[in-house]
């Protein structure tokens, strides 16, 4: 009969295998993350299997919890080195408003770090609305990143293709703010015309940057109307972003944005509640602006049978169905894309 030579097959990277598969069991059961039900699970069956083995065979009980041990060191290195990795592409703080802090919070058993900002603003009516709105920094830099090296892919889009585009990815990534916003719509009892008047002044109240495809230049390089925004800002504004135009989590994460940038997000925050809303742009003005198809009155443009009212976003105090006198010709406005009929081109 051949001796017993103790570990058999049931080695070392068993007994890791045998913790990936039950760590998702053990998550079910405890508030902690994938990563330590794994450690949790291959110290405990290292620790069990060494004892066994220790009195079958007399060997070290320790044998396996030692390796568990190197094991774990590596694979904390590791997660280490990529966290740095990741992060180290993370926008430069001049690009980032002073109103924005880091914060850390527990998320699904993980520690993760949010960009917040606290903001306290008036809608049209007078009413006062303040809460904490924040983006993961993660969502933050990895959108960002996939939009910065995705963007020649969408130099054949229209612009109506490129918003929706950004709607549809980083929809999701805006939950946190999304929540916070129907805690306000809950809490105050908002009908639907004082809920769009309350997402969309807490726009208008975020300071105007200049978004520019290419690097942000000295005031004297540019025109008079940009020029006189920069020497009185001269932080007001964000360069090397593709086609001028943020992605909503980009924005959230950095407060700097002009028209189209917010008229994305407001687009896609609406979407999201149910809003039949649209995007409108001119040429002539060189301007984009957001359209609504409320039952309300003033100024609005007619597509496919339907009024959207205009609204402004990049000023204050201007109310749904008004535009300001500069931009107040409806014919030099077209409709650029609805989320009903999508493209609208």
């Amino acid at each position: 009969m051949a001796k017993s030579k103790g570990a058999g097959c049931f080695t070392f990277p068993a007994i890791v295998l045998t913790a990936i598969v039950g760590s998702s069991f053990v998550k079910a059961f405890l508030p902690i993350s994938t990563f330590y039900a794994f450690l949790l699970l291959l110290f405990l069956i290292s620790l069990v299997y060494g004892r066994l083995l220790h009195k079958q065979h007399q060997t070290s009980p320790w044998k396996y919890v030692i390796y568990s041990s190197l094991f774990a060191t590596f694979l904390t290195g590791m997660g280490y080195v990529f966290k740095n990795a990741t992060t180290a592409i993370t926008t430069d703080k001049k690009d980032i408003s002073e109103e924005i802090y880091r914060e850390k919070i527990i998320e699904d058993g993980d520690s993760i770090v949010l960009l917040s900002q606290h903001r306290t603003w008036k809608n049209n009516y007078g009413d006062t609305f303040e809460g904490d709105f924040s983006v993961r920094e993660k969502d933050y830099v990895v959108s960002k990143r996939k939009y910065a090296n995705q963007s020649s892919t969408f130099k054949r889009f229209s612009w109506g293709d490129l918003y929706q585009h950004l709607a549809k990815t980083d929809g999701p990534k805006l939950d946190l703010i999304l929540h916070r916003l129907l805690e306000i719509k809950t809490n105050h009892k908002l009908n639907q015309l004082e809920f769009a008047d309350v997402v969309v002044t807490f726009i208008q109240d975020i300071p105007y940057a200049l978004v520019f495809e290419t690097a942000c230049e000295a005031p004297e390089k540019y025109e008079p109307s940009i020029r006189d925004i920069l020497v009185k800002c001269p932080d007001c504004c964000i360069g090397e972003i593709p086609f001028g135009v943020q992605n909503p989590v980009g924005f959230m994460g950095n407060l700097k944005g002009d028209c189209d940038t917010r008229t994305v997000i407001i687009y896609t925050i609406l979407s999201h509640f149910g809003y039949d809303v649209a995007i409108l742009n001119s040429d002539y003005y060189r301007h984009s602006i957001l359209g609504l198809n409320v039952p309300t009155k003033g100024v609005y443009k007619l597509h496919q049978g339907k009024r959207y009212y205009v609204w402004e976003t990049t000023n204050k105090y201007f109310t749904l169905g008004t535009l300001p006198n500069n931009f107040k010709n409806i014919n030099h406005w077209y409709v650029m894309l609805t989320n009903t009929q999508q493209h609208a081109n």
